[in-house]
C-alpha cells in the first residue's frame, strides 16, 4: 500500500477522527501529491509492521485516527495534521478497544513524522521517526529502514547491481540518499551478501519523490508469524 499525502480515503478518515481529537486541525485543501507547507502544524502517518495477522486500530489521545477499517501487517494511516505538542498514542486489537500498547509521543510544529508499530508479543513497540521531505532536485530520494526483528543488518541494493544503503541493523534508519529517476528493481540483502534475500518489484521511481524501502517479517515466522519480506512506501 502506498502512502500519499490526502488522498480522499485518508481524508475521510481524518474528519471523523476530528471530531473527537483535541487539538487536531481540519484537512487543508491540497493536491494528492503535495508536501505539508504550513509551519503552524506537524504530519504524522502511521504503518503497521507488526509480523502477525492481528489488525490494529490507533488512536491519538483516545481519538480513533484510522477510520473503519484496523490497520493489517504492512497497513498504513496516510499523513495528517496536528497541532505540536504531547499525545497519548494507543494501539488496541480489532475487536477490542483496550490498549495493547500505549506510548506518549512528543510533536513538534513544522515537521513531518512516521510512526512504526514494530516487534510483536511482549516486545511490541514503537519507532516514531522524523521524515526530512524538504529537498527538491532533479532526482529521487530513498531510505532504507529494517523492521524485520530476526533478520541482522541488512543492506538495500539494485537488483544485481550497486548497493544503495549497507549494514543496517533492526531498527535502523537511513538518511534519503539521492538516485536516478527511472525504473528500479531493488532488493534486500544480509549485509554484505551478494544474493537477495528479498527481491521487490520493479518499479518507476519519479524525480522529486520520496521513497521508503522497508524490509518486514520474519526469517523464522514460526505460529502466526509473517515471513520476511519487503515493500516501498510512497512518502511524497
Amino acid at each position: 500500500m502506498k502512502m500519499t499525502f490526502f488522498t480522499k480515503s485518508a481524508k475521510k478518515h481524518f474528519i471523523a477522527s476530528t471530531l473527537l481529537m483535541l487539538g487536531m486541525l481540519g484537512f487543508q485543501s491540497c493536491k494528492k501529491d503535495e508536501a505539508p507547507v504550513s509551519p503552524d502544524v506537524a504530519y504524522l502517518s502511521v504503518v503497521n509492521t507488526s509480523p502477525t495477522s492481528a489488525t490494529y486500530n490507533f488512536y491519538l489521545n483516545d481519538a480513533k485516527a484510522n477510520g473503519t477499517s484496523a490497520l493489517p501487517f504492512e497497513g498504513s494511516v496516510a499523513y495528517f495534521p496536528l497541532n505540536a505538542g504531547d499525545y497519548n498514542a494507543k494501539f488496541t486489537t480489532a475487536s477490542n478497544t483496550e490498549s495493547i500498547i500505549t506510548k506518549k509521543i512528543s510533536i513538534a510544529r513544522n515537521q513531518v513524522y512516521t510512526l512504526f508499530l514494530i516487534d510483536k508479543g511482549d516486545k511490541l513497540d514503537y519507532l516514531l521517526n522524523t521524515d526530512d521531505l524538504s529537498k527538491t532536485t532533479e532526482k529521487a530520494f530513498i531510505r532504507f529502514i529494517n523492521l524485520s526483528p530476526d533478520a541482522g543488518p541488512l543492506d538495500l541494493a539494485i537488483k544485481g547491481g550497486a548497493t544503495i544503503v549497507g549494514d543496517k541493523a533492526y531498527k535502523a534508519v537511513s538518511a534519503f540518499v539521492e538516485i536516478d529517476p527511472k525504473a528500479y528493481e531493488f532488493s534486500i540483502k544480509d549485509k554484505g551478501a551478494a544474493d537477495a534475500k528479498f527481491s521487490l518489484a520493479s518499479m518507476d521511481i519519479a524525480k522529486g519523490k520520496y521513497y521508503t524501502v522497508i524490509a518486514t517479517g520474519l526469517v523464522i515466522p514460526g505460529t502466526d508469524g509473517r515471513a520476511f519480506g519487503g515493500k516501498v512506501i510512497t512518502n511524497k
